[in-house]
C-alpha cells in the first residue's frame, strides 16, 4: 500500500513542460567574446515583450552557432522567440529560451549572464500631482494572463 501512495506522490510532482512561441523585439545584439577574426564565440541578444503588457526584458546568450545565426539580427527586427516553461524542484516555475527567430540556442545550465527583467510600473501621485513612478517586480495577473510562461508559481 505504502509503494502505491509514495508512487501516486511522485507522479504528482513530474515536471510538466509547456511549449510557447512569442513576436519580442530586438533591442541590442552584442558579441560576448570573439576569436581572432572577430568572429563572434558568445553573443547576447536582448528583447522586449512588445506584445505583453509592462516592462519585460530579456537577454539570451548563445554559444558559437548561436552567435554565427543570430548575428544577423540588428535592434528593432521582430522575431520569434520559442519558450519552454517548466515547474522547478522546488515547485516554482522557470522558463528558458530555445529559439530565437529561426536561430537555436542550447543554454548552459551554469551561465549566469542571461537574465529577465519582468517590470510593472505605476505611477505615483500625492494630493493629485505625480511625484513618480513605482515599479513591482513580481508579475501580475494581466501579464501572465497574457504571457503565461512568466508565471513564477
Amino acid at each position: 500500500m505504502a509503494i502505491v501512495i509514495v508512487t501516486g506522490a511522485s507522479a504528482c510532482n513530474r515536471r510538466k513542460q509547456q511549449h510557447y512561441e512569442t513576436t519580442v523585439e530586438v533591442t541590442r545584439v552584442s558579441a560576448v567574446r570573439s576569436d581572432d577574426a572577430n568572429k563572434p564565440l558568445t553573443l547576447d541578444v536582448e528583447v522586449s515583450y512588445s506584445e505583453c503588457p509592462g516592462a519585460e526584458l530579456e537577454v539570451v546568450r548563445g554559444g558559437a552557432d548561436f552567435a554565427a545565426c543570430a548575428s544577423k539580427y540588428k535592434v528593432g527586427d521582430k522575431v520569434q522567440l520559442g519558450i519552454d516553461h517548466e515547474s522547478s524542484e522546488e515547485g516554482n516555475y522557470k522558463w528558458t529560451i530555445r529559439k530565437v527567430g529561426d536561430c537555436t540556442r542550447t543554454p548552459d545550465p551554469n551561465d549566469e549572464a542571461p537574465y529577465a527583467m519582468v517590470r510593472e510600473c505605476d505611477d505615483r501621485s500625492v494630493n493629485g500631482s505625480r511625484v513618480g513612478f513605482q515599479c513591482k517586480q513580481i508579475p501580475n495577473k494581466a501579464l501572465v494572463d497574457k504571457c503565461p510562461w512568466f508565471r513564477r508559481r
